[in-house]
C-alpha cells in the first residue's frame, strides 16, 4: 500500500516518511505539506495517510474533508498536538481510523499502522491507539 505522510513540521515529516518507508506493507511514501492537499491527485486507491494536525481545528476539518474528496479509500491516521478524547463519528466516514497525539512513542504509532494496514477499514472504528495489536515480532 502507499503512503502519505501530512505534516507542516519539515522534520516530523521527514521522521514519519522514513518510519513508513521502512515499515512492511507500505510501498511508496510522498510527504506533503497540508497546503498540498487541494493539489492531491484524485484516486481511488487504497492509501496510508498520516495527517499531523495544525492548531487551526476548522481548517483541519476543512483539509481532511478536501483529502476525503481526493482519496476517498485512504486509511487515514490523524496526529494532533494533544490527545483528542475521540474521533467524531462524523468524521468515520471520512477514512478517518485512528488517532494519536504526536508525541506518541514510535512504537505505538508503528502498531496503530500495522493494524491500520491489517485491518477492514468497512468494519473499523476509530479508538485512541491503547487497543491496538502490537506489531509482529522479527526473530
Amino acid at each position: 500500500m502507499t503512503a502519505i505522510v501530512i505534516e507542516a513540521q519539515p522534520l516530523a515529516r521527514l521522521g514519519m516518511q522514513r518510519m513508513l518507508a521502512r515499515m512492511p506493507g507500505i510501498g511508496a511514501v510522498q510527504s506533503i505539506e497540508p497546503s498540498d492537499i487541494p493539489m492531491l491527485a484524485a484516486s481511488r486507491d487504497d492509501v496510508l495517510v498520516v495527517f499531523g494536525m495544525s492548531g487551526d481545528a476548522a481548517d483541519n476539518w476543512c483539509l481532511l474533508r478536501r483529502l476525503h474528496q481526493a482519496l476517498p479509500n485512504a486509511r487515514i491516521l490523524l496526529l494532533s498536538d494533544g490527545v483528542l478524547p475521540r474521533v467524531p463519528s462524523s468524521l468515520q466516514p471520512f477514512g478517518v481510523m485512528e488517532h494519536l497525539p504526536k508525541a506518541a512513542p514510535i512504537e505505538t504509532m508503528e502498531a496503530v499502522i500495522f493494524h491500520m494496514l491489517d485491518d477492514d477499514p468497512s468494519a473499523h472504528l476509530a479508538v485512541s491507539g491503547s487497543d491496538v495489536r502490537q506489531p509482529p515480532r522479527h526473530q
